[in-house]
């Protein structure tokens, strides 16, 4: 009678396998995120570098790179938004020397610099969202394809990338609902060096 109730052996490995595939294509994701999913975009007169990594809480790092005289540089991090994502905006050049001053003006503080990625940046993180949407699913697939290896199941290079964007989306959905960007608001560039975390 207690045998009739468990699981048939090749079923019990089937689901061993799925999870191990689930998990090698989060964790694929997460690398490939890591990796390869920076990109630099035009955000109004200025030349901004956004990335995101995986981590332990949700922050959000601004830098400012010394490359205009007049120019402030520095960094700050804020515990911005719930989740398990570390973003990062980094300003990197001003598009033409006519635009340095707004470019200065932008990054005179935190609070503005961010409000002024978020007000110029729509189009910026369109083409940002489409390069992470598009690594993610090469690197959910390519956990995957480790597993498919094993039995050659080619369905588990599928299910690793399912796994991975659905996972890497949902934290990115938590993170744009849970966004306060007034956490910059009491806090000022530090040099270069010197980090400051807001929480």
């Amino acid at each position: 009678m207690e045998g009739a109730a468990l699981a048939p052996p090749k079923q019990v490995t089937r689901q061993g396998y799925l999870i191990v595939t689930i998990v090698l294509g989060i964790a694929g994701s997460f690398v490939a995120m890591a990796a390869f999913g920076d990109g630099t975009y035009r955000v109004g007169p200025m030349l901004v570098h956004f990335g995101m990594r995986p981590a332990t809480s949700g922050t959000t790092e601004l830098t400012v790179e010394p490359f205009a005289t007049g120019l402030k540089a520095g960094s700050v991090v804020a515990q911005t938004h719930s989740g398990f994502l570390a973003l990062r905006s980094s300003l990197v050049g001003s598009i033409g020397e006519s635009n340095i001053g707004d470019t200065i003006t932008n990054s005179k503080d935190p609070l503005t610099m961010a409000e002024a990625i978020r007000d110029n940046g729509k189009t910026a993180f369109r083409k940002w969202a489409l390069r992470l949407g598009l690594v993610v699913l090469a690197g959910g697939g390519a956990g995957g394809f480790a597993m498919a290896l094993v039995g050659l199941k080619a369905r588990r290079i599928f299910q690793g990338a399912l796994a991975g964007v659905l996972t890497v989306g949902l934290l990115g959905l938590l993170a744009w609902q849970t966004y306060d960007i007034k956490k910059f608001s009491t806090v000022q560039f530090k040099p270069a060096g010197v980090t400051q975390i807001l929480r």
